[in-house]
């Protein structure tokens, strides 16, 4: 009965994808065997546009979506452009059965950031080379709670087993939460997800693209419980907690993101308390990579473990811009708890 089922699915995924590159090629002249799967949108558009040229994807329910695209995926070589429509359709879908509004955004050809981003890559999990060239600004404001997108939710509420910043001669660009095979790990902004699959180190992976201009990377996860294009809602499940990739044991790697180039966790959020450290972040370009701070944040506590050098780097300043706004002379003793100021 098994392998009866398995081949009726066998046989169902190659009549839609037959069917479906026959009705596309009829309509728009197209060779599926032109070009293989690139990027979702053309680099050079500012702006994601979709072209939905035939009824027949449009017509198609959910189910028979996602197993077009799953298997469209296994294929070598098939017209990127039939991935855009299939995946406009499926985004589309998901919009209206969750009945969820893209606050801000016109329709399904707008995506979370758009004004941030040159497009919206579907293989490379972080395309952006540019860090911050953003009208030849060296900073840009975040508003985290963008277009009433308020919710912030933890990942995942488990101890944290490591931190941002060097590890084993290593830059480890993001934190791990420990947890067990199976742990129900969900999204941490309301977003719509970009990357959703197996990659090399991070193993099963997903990636967020939220509307405050972040993303949010989950890996080593053993399940996939998500599709790219999918609508995500702060607190949904997006996977299971595993030790796929480059993993000694069950964790969550958890990072954030700004144009491809990892901001500390810790800079925005406070994982004890489940809660965002401020509504808008600044985000700076500095020679050491991007500084992150709360806007308008004049003063800072120091907390255990910080150095004049690393709290520089978090906000943007010198450890001679330091030492002189807190009038600090020679080698400096800092003492948790203690406030000093960080800008003028």
């Amino acid at each position: 009965m098994n392998m009866l089922r398995k081949k009726h699915k066998t046989v169902l995924r190659t009549l839609l994808v037959l069917y479906a590159i026959v009705f596309y090629c009829s309509v728009s002249n197209a060779n599926p065997l032109n070009s293989g799967i690139g990027d979702s949108l053309n680099p050079e558009s500012p702006k994601p546009v979709f072209n939905l040229q035939t009824n027949s994807i449009q017509s198609m329910n959910k189910a028979q979506l996602t197993l077009l695209v799953d298997y469209l995926f296994e294929m070598d070589t098939i017209p990127f452009d039939l991935v855009n429509n299939i995946n406009a359709a499926i985004s589309n879908l998901v919009c209206v059965d969750s009945k969820k509004e893209v606050s801000g955004l016109s329709d399904i050809t707008s995506f979370p950031s758009a004004d941030f981003y040159t497009g919206w890559e579907i293989n490379n999990l972080f395309p952006e080379k540019d860090m911050l060239k953003l009208k030849g600004d060296t900073s840009v404001t975040l508003n985290l709670q963008a277009f009433g997108h308020n919710n912030y939710i933890n990942p995942f509420n488990g101890t944290i087993t490591s931190n941002f910043g060097w590890r084993d001669s290593v830059q480890h660009k993001g934190i791990d939460f420990d947890l067990n095979k199976g742990d129900k790990v969900v999204s941490a902004f309301d977003g719509m997800v970009r990357i959703a699959k197996r990659y090399g180190g991070f193993g099963n992976v997903v990636i967020i693209r939220h509307y405050n201009g972040l993303e949010t990377v989950y890996a080593h996860l053993s399940k996939l419980k998500v599709k790219p294009g999918q609508l995500i809602s702060a607190g949904e499940l997006i996977g299971l907690g595993g030790s796929t990739g480059h993993s000694t044991g069950s964790h969550l790697h958890f990072e954030v993101r700004f144009k491809g180039v990892p901001v500390n966790p810790k800079y925005l959020i406070s994982f004890a308390d489940g809660k965002l450290l401020c509504e808008e972040l600044v985000i700076k370009k500095t020679k050491w990579g991007l500084a992150a701070f709360p806007k308008d944040e004049k003063q800072y506590t120091i907390e255990k473990g910080d150095t004049i050098f690393e709290i520089a780097k978090r906000f943007g300043t010198t450890t001679a811009s330091i030492k002189e706004m807190n009038g600090l002379t020679g080698r400096v003793r800092l003492i948790a708890g203690q406030t000093i100021n960080v800008a003028q």
